[in-house]
Formats: C-alpha cells, structure tokens, sequence
C-alpha cells in the first residue's frame, strides 16, 4: 500500500483589490475564491501558492509568506503520469506551476476543504 503525501493546509486572506483584479483577467476559466488554500506538498519550504485565475493559456498563482502575498504569472507544471487515467482524456497532468517544489498534484491525497 501507498501512502501519498498531504497538501499544506496554510490559507490566506485575499484583498478586494487581490479579488477583482483575478476576476477581471480575460477569458477567466473560473469564479476567484477569497481564501485558497495552499496547494503544494505538506512541509515545503517556499513560499506558500494557490491557483488564482486561468484565462486563455495563461495562469496566475497567488504567492505567500507571514510578510507578504503576491500574484505572478506563471507556465503550468508540464509533468503528466505515465499510465493512461481515462481513454478519453489521456494521461493526468499536473495542476501546479513549472517548477513548483515537492510532489506533483496528481500524486497528492486530496484533502476535503469547505470553502466559505
């Protein structure tokens, strides 16, 4: 049995100013959420980061310490796992950013978050 690796649960406060700006990004593929949750492994040690809008080919990810949060634009993780997940979809891909630290989205235990 496989035991895959927990996500971080730090969250952060997005500003009105944080929220609009994400929502008024063209081609917007989804509603902002004001408090993400980090979406990295459980214990990495960079900055904290959450999905904050996807738009046309491009994706902008919201960065936080105890001191600051920031918005970047970023490419999406290129990795794919090596079996086949649906016939139809094709392999799974990672949901984070080129680079990000630790494991892969696809081998993350979902944890179950409410949103508020």
């Amino acid at each position: 049995m496989t035991v895959l690796p927990d996500r971080c649960l730090a969250r952060i406060q997005l500003a009105d100013d944080q929220v609009a700006w994400l929502s008024e990004r063209r081609f917007p593929a989804h509603e902002v959420r004001p408090y993400p949750y980090c979406e990295l492994e459980m214990g990495h040690r960079e900055p904290h980061a959450a999905l904050g809008q996807q738009g046309d080919g491009v994706e902008w990810w919201v960065r936080w310490t105890l001191a600051a949060s920031e918005i970047v634009k970023v490419r999406a993780c290129p990795a794919q796992t090596q079996g086949i997940i649906d016939e139809d979809d094709g392999p799974d891909g990672c949901l984070l950013f080129e680079g990000h630290p630790g494991s892969h989205s696809f081998e993350l235990r979902q944890n179950v978050r409410h949103t508020v």
